[in-house]
């Protein structure tokens, strides 16, 4: 049998087969690679030829779509009267003629098709016009009366890939037959390793073929989010990790949570999650959590230990040659670090070129390429994961790790946990050994994805934790929940109508709220000293900020009061008023009976004649004058002006507006002198190198004067 071809048709091939094993084409038209897989069938696949033929197969999409492949199998089928001879002579090529070569080669493209349908089948539920195309081919096998080949181009048992399609599914086949803490404390780490090693599995079989492709071409996440969002997930739980351990207020509860952590890391190892173990590793590495050597002090040293080694498996030294190491023994399920085969693919479709000498396609680099991509789409043929799922948990964790923070922003904090105590420490986050380059520059998820999330997590939360069923959260149970999301508000922050229970609705707008005002604002506060005409309260301390005048120190960002000794220690994020009117009502002491403005200009005005020696005893009895003053202020009608007892009070709305004003008009004029003392700094400086300079030049001028009349004298002399 001869197969006719074109002069287009050309192939190089090695005498000893490649980098790949079983490989020997180094170059090749994609005709002739599409004949040579076609002609690598008989009954079956030549054992010989089958690793050709799985590069092929996986590896077509990288120069030609899957629509086109099956296309030039139905040209090849159509075509084969003419390019294929039969040695039978008078043949008329019929389906029942056995020995026909012609129908030989038809099964051959057949089988090919079949073998592609069996090892690849998401290439046809994920693409309809591939579907429609192998029906084509079918078309044209039942009008020949081919019923037998055309059986094995039957898709009906191609498995639904619909997860692929979306970004999150939930899983409503899962049963629960038991009931798990959703509370971080209560959580064993080996729960937290399952469900963690869930979520990744769920998110890294999503990414198809193409988006690797896309990704090594243009080393951009831009229009890739299935891709972008498994990214997402590793930068998130990293940070999560983190703010976890940040979140405690001493070195032993924060030496705590790292044995936690280390402990999960230890499960995750067992499961062979390499990605997540490599998120939380490099969040236990990262600099934030290594510069605190009073937490690092209370770690037990056989924590230590188990860290240092899997810093050292994960280590980037020698192109992360212990972590390959370790991943290519190991077998079953397990998850590749993606960041890690990434950049193996971007290197080598960089150093490497599509096309080889004549234009012929690189089938080299095809098969260097598909040891890489083979690695990440291994789990697409994994129906199951080792581990069982308990839904309401991971749509918990889901949100806990959507709620992003900048590594600026974490870095603070952890300088507000464990001050410098050395001026040569690092002021700014450095990146641990464990992390790559390609966790950066992930943008955060889209809305609708954070309104389900936010949805699924508030179910599971009144599922587990709503004991009475009445549909609300109390005080406690929102103290046992609230520990999976470090910095959350406080309880009275969520209940937004002050009924003392936190309903669906409460919760749902919370969540959805802090995503969209962008919950990672700095730590970092613009605290001013300020006068307080109401009972205003320290934020840190809770204590009542006292005294006549200028009583403490107030945020202008977010408005938060702290006392002078307890500002630099307040760990709260920095959040523009809009988003915190909640938070800035607490602070000043929501809930109590609310005193005039009049009561509170009798007040001043009382302070205001006082001689010093009474300030300190007027000073201790402020909070029996502002009690009776807020109750008495009740019964008086507001007037504009009124005169009593000899005293001046304004009506309210003006004073308070007249206040307003003085503030802005007086945060305006600080800003203007700041700024004006700027500029006099920078004209001061130019006047001095405006003087030295004249200096400079003036002592040159003098020179050259005495250097000419030098020469002058010297001339004449020489005349004379």
């Amino acid at each position: 049998m001869r197969v006719g071809g074109t002069p287009a048709n050309f192939i190089m091939e090695d005498e000893k087969p490649g980098s790949t094993p079983g490989i020997t084409i180094r170059a090749a038209t994609p005709e002739r690679l599409i004949e040579l897989c076609v002609g690598a069938f008989e009954e079956g696949v030549a054992v010989q030829q089958e690793d050709f033929v799985k590069v092929f197969f996986l590896m077509h999409q990288w120069f030609m779509t899957s629509e086109e492949l099956v296309q030039a199998f139905i040209d090849l089928y159509q075509s084969s009267d003419e390019t294929v001879s039969c040695d039978h002579p008078g043949c008329r090529h019929l389906p029942s003629c056995h020995d026909c070569q012609v129908q030989h080669y038809k099964r051959k493209i057949c089988q090919a098709v079949r073998y592609w349908i069996t090892n690849y089948p998401m290439h046809f539920d994920l693409n309809g016009h591939v579907t429609a195309a192998v029906q084509s081919l079918g078309g044209l096998l039942q009008a020949e009366g081919n019923s037998q080949l055309k059986e094995l181009l039957d898709l009906s048992t191609v498995p639904s890939y619909e997860w692929m399609r979306s970004m999150s599914v939930r899983n409503t086949g899962s049963k629960h037959s038991r009931k798990v803490s959703l509370v971080f404390n209560h959580l064993e780490p080996e729960e937290l390793a399952s469900q963690l090693t869930y979520l990744e599995y769920k998110a890294f079989r999503r990414i198809h073929f193409v988006d690797f492709k896309n990704y090594a071409m243009t080393a951009s996440l831009k229009d890739q989010p299935k891709l972008e969002r498994s990214i997402a997930l590793f930068n998130g739980l990293s940070q999560w990790v983190q703010c976890m351990v940040l979140c405690k207020t001493t070195p032993q509860q924060r030496a705590d949570v790292i044995v936690k952590f280390i402990n999960v890391s230890k499960h995750l190892r067992v499961l062979q999650n390499f990605n997540t173990l490599m998120a939380i590793v490099g969040g236990l590495s990262h600099s934030a959590l290594a510069r605190l050597s009073k937490t690092i002090s209370c770690l037990p040293s056989e924590s230590q230990k188990i860290l240092m080694e899997f810093t050292e498996l994960l280590s980037s030294n020698n192109n992360f040659s212990n972590y390959r190491k370790v991943y290519h023994a190991c077998t079953g399920f397990k998850i590749p670090i993606l960041g890690v085969h990434l950049k193996d693919l971007i290197s080598l479709h960089t150093a490497l070129p599509d096309r080889a000498e004549g234009g012929l396609l690189n089938f080299r680099k095809m098969a260097q390429l598909s040891s890489i991509l083979r690695e990440l789409t291994r789990l697409q043929g994994h129906d199951s994961v080792p581990v069982d799922a308990n839904m309401d948990l991971v749509n918990t964790l889901r949100l806990s790790l959507d709620l992003h923070y900048t590594e600026d922003e974490i870095y603070e904090l952890s300088q507000a946990r464990e001050p410098r105590e050395s001026l040569s420490s690092p002021t700014t986050p450095t990146k641990p050994v464990v992390f790559a380059d390609w966790v950066a520059g992930v943008s955060p998820p889209d809305s609708n994805t954070i309104n389900k999330h936010v949805h699924d997590m508030v179910e599971a939360v009144f599922k587990n934790y709503d004991h009475d069923r009445d549909g609300f959260i109390s005080h406690g149970e929102f103290e046992a929940i609230a520990g999976n999301f470090p910095f959350i508000d406080s309880f009275c922050v969520l209940d937004a109508d002050q009924d003392g229970m936190i309903s669906k609705v409460e919760m749902k707008t919370y969540f959805i709220r802090a995503n969209c005002h962008a919950l990672r604002n700095s730590f970092k506060h613009a605290f001013h000293e300020t006068t307080y005409f109401r009972p205003t309260f320290c934020i840190h301390c809770t204590g009542l900020l006292w005294g006549l005048i200028k009583q403490g120190w107030k945020c202008k960002d977010c408005g938060i009061n702290a006392h002078k000794h307890c500002k630099d220690l307040v760990v709260m994020e920095c959040r523009s008023k809009g988003s915190t009117k909640r938070t800035e009502s607490l602070s000043n002491g929501a809930g109590m009976p609310e005193m005039t403005l009049s009561a509170k200009r009798k007040i001043s005005q009382r302070q205001k004649r006082a001689s010093p020696s009474h300030l300190q005893e007027q000073s201790a009895q402020t909070e029996d004058v502002i009690h009776r003053m807020s109750c008495s202020s009740r019964c008086q009608p507001h007037r504009e002006v009124t005169l009593v007892d000899g005293e001046f009070y304004e009506e309210q709305s003006l004073l308070y507006e007249r206040l307003l004003k003085a503030e802005e008009d007086r945060e305006k004029l600080m800003e203007e002198n700041s700024m004006l003392r700027s500029r006099l700094e920078i004209a001061n400086e130019q006047i001095m190198t405006l003087k030295s300079h004249i200096g400079v030049i003036r002592q040159n001028t003098i020179a050259f004067i005495l250097e000419q009349m030098d020469a002058l004298h010297m001339q004449r002399d020489t005349e004379v």
